[in-house]
């Protein structure tokens, strides 16, 4: 059963600027992508860290009153990112390296009875950044799978190149992986006004922007399907 809206809310931080909030991310991510899909990551005691968690990069955390239940973390091209750094062989062409793209990894909720909403109000939270940022473009590596449900969701994307096996897991099982991304035109991607209303609605304290809070008042809005 989902809550009401007004039960949730979202910060946008550096970990410069809230040590405290970033760490409980890292946290999160560990029980997230470690000790559940066992990805083969670094971790010291109960975080999860890499080289990409540094001063230019945003964190995005999604509460349930005082509970961290998800979020993401979001680079701009113009720096050193993820997908580029350690999965070049993941694009035919070139990997964007612009102000107006950004990359999107670490994306997860915490499982349970309300995740599909948990999981929507996310991808709110993520199209909403996008915009306070003005991106023109979402960039991420992810699984053929994780390509076909943003389908399912009427999220259009461009693939960088073909689906690769990329490693195993802690299991011994393969990961494959595709790097894309989501175009942010609405013309491309009418879906997301969807998304973006809902993100609109969200109350946001953006601690890395000029606007600080980011909420409109709360309104009946179709959540999309």
């Amino acid at each position: 059963m989902s809550h009401p809206l007004e039960a949730y809310h979202a910060i946008i931080t550096t970990e410069e600027r809230d040590p405290a909030c970033v760490e409980a991310m890292l946290r999160l991510r560990k029980r997230l992508f470690v000790d559940q899909r066992g990805w083969l990551l670094t971790t010291t005691g109960d975080v999860e860290r890499d080289q990409f968690d540094t001063w230019y990069t945003e964190h995005c955390l999604l509460f349930f009153g005082p509970e961290l239940v998800g979020g993401f973390r979001a680079i701009r091209t113009d720096h050193p990112y993820l997908t580029e750094s350690v999965f070049p062989q993941l694009a035919v062409g070139r990997f964007p390296n612009c102000s107006d793209a950004w990359e999107i990894s670490r994306f997860g909720v915490l499982s349970g009875a309300a995740n599909a909403h948990v999981g929507r109000l996310n991808y709110a939270l993520m199209f909403r950044f996008a915009e306070l940022r003005g991106a023109e473009a979402l960039v991420a590596m992810a699984d053929p799978a994780y390509e076909r449900f943003l389908t399912r969701m009427g999220i259009h994307t461009r693939r960088y190149g073909p689906p690769q096996v990329i490693g195993n897991d802690r299991f011994g099982r393969p990961l494959q992986a595709l790097a894309g991304e989501i175009p942010l035109n609405p013309a491309e991607n009418p879906r997301l006004t969807g998304f973006l209303d809902l993100g609109r609605q969200l109350e946001i304290h953006d601690a890395t922007h000029v606007f600080g809070r980011s909420r409109i008042p709360a309104r009946s809005t179709p959540v999309p399907a």
